[in-house]
């Protein structure tokens, strides 16, 4: 699971490094794509890459942390009751 971890959070930083690269020259003709210029169309696909990894890394990895640690705080907060 780590590893899968990892290979998501590289992808979210590779990508988020990319949406830099019109303020470098790179990706930053005068040509549009439909009616967004070239740099625009760039980071806004990026920016939806981004958001959909996020939310996959978030529903995959995140929230079973939180339900496990919460549900060990029950555990110990009942345990607690009982005695």
């Amino acid at each position: 699971m780590r590893k899968a971890h990892a290979l998501w959070i590289t992808a979210f930083f590779i990508i988020y490094l990319l949406t830099f690269l019109p303020n470098f020259g790179i990706m930053n003709d005068l040509k549009f794509i439909g009616f967004l210029p070239q740099s625009l169309a760039w980071v806004l696909l990026l920016n939806a890459i981004n958001t959909v990894i996020i939310f996959v890394i978030y529903f995959k990895f995140f929230k079973p942390f939180a339900q496990n640690v919460e549900e060990k705080m029950m555990k110990i907060e009942q345990e607690g009751e009982q005695t």
